[in-house]
Order: C-alpha cells, then sequence, then structure tokens
C-alpha cells in the first residue's frame, strides 16, 4: 500500500509563518518613523525658524514680536502702537503632539513655567527691533524627559541642541 501524499501546508509551517510576520510587524512598531525624538527634533527645527524669521521680521519691519509659550503650544504676539501685545494674524498658533512638552526658562524672570503656568497674554520671550530678543532655555521633553533645547543669550541666534 502506497500512501498518497496530500499538497499543501502542515499546521507547523502555517504557525511558523504567522509567527515570522508577527515578529515582522513587531519590529515595524518598535521602528516608528514618527518616534518622539523625531517630533521632538521637528518641534525644535520649527522653533528655531519661527524665531529666526522673527528677528528677521522685527528688524525689517521695525516692530517688536513676542512668542507665549504654553506646556502644549505656542503663538506669536506683536506689540501694537498703543503698547498691547496682540496675536498677530500672520503667524498661526501651533499646538504640540499630545506625547511633547514645553518647559521654559527665562534668564531675567526665572522658571516661567513649570507647576504654575500663568495664563496670562503676556509673552515670555520677547523679539525686539533692535535685533535682541530675550535670553532664553527652552526645552522639548516627552514624559517629562527633556529631548532638545532651544536656547539663546539674547544677541546671538537662537541654537538648537540635544539634552543632556
Amino acid at each position: 500500500m502506497q500512501r498518497s501524499h496530500a499538497k499543501g501546508f502542515t499546521l507547523v509551517e502555517v504557525l511558523v509563518v504567522v509567527l515570522i510576520i508577527a515578529l515582522s510587524a513587531g519590529m515595524i512598531g518598535l521602528i516608528n518613523p514618527d518616534s518622539a525624538s523625531r517630533q521632538a527634533r521637528r518641534e525644535g527645527d520649527r522653533l528655531l525658524a519661527l524665531l529666526q524669521l522673527l528677528r528677521q521680521q522685527a528688524v525689517l519691519s521695525n516692530s517688536d514680536y513676542g512668542l507665549r509659550i504654553e506646556p502644549d503650544a505656542y503663538s506669536v504676539l506683536r506689540l501694537d502702537e498703543q503698547g498691547q501685545w496682540l496675536a498677530d494674524r500672520d503667524w498661526r498658533a501651533q499646538s504640540l503632539p499630545d506625547n511633547l512638552r514645553l518647559r521654559l526658562e527665562v534668564a531675567e524672570a526665572g522658571p516661567a513655567l513649570g507647576q504654575a503656568v500663568s495664563r496670562s497674554a503676556l509673552p515670555q520671550l520677547l523679539v525686539l527691533s533692535s535685533d535682541e530678543t530675550s535670553a532664553f532655555t527652552l526645552w522639548i521633553e516627552h514624559r517629562n524627559t527633556p529631548l532638545l533645547t532651544l536656547s539663546s543669550d539674547g544677541i546671538q541666534e537662537p541654537r538648537l541642541g540635544t539634552s543632556n
């Protein structure tokens, strides 16, 4: 008696293939292209570019600008002729991704954000028509762990660096 061999896959072969697919999907999940460090880098680059543009705009238009920093967002303000800080319509307010937070320290005033966040409409960072800014350090954090810093001494261009 000869046994005829059935065509197809055994249960073990199917399970091995499913296991390989599951492991591959898990590895792809770990290598997330939109990780917190990439999001932080993108936000840091965006903030750096914004500050550079505001410095140029302040000098060219002889206007004073301010940046209002909240833990989860930031917006541009402009000082009007009456000395009032108003939201500038040319610059849209930005919200951060849910997993990132901002923490700001302004050299003259000490910590500006932290446990008690002020909800006033005044900017914490000034960008003046004299080509000066507030001296500051801004941390971009993920789960209370600093990933990047953006800082300036008030005279030189702001610099983006990794947090140590």
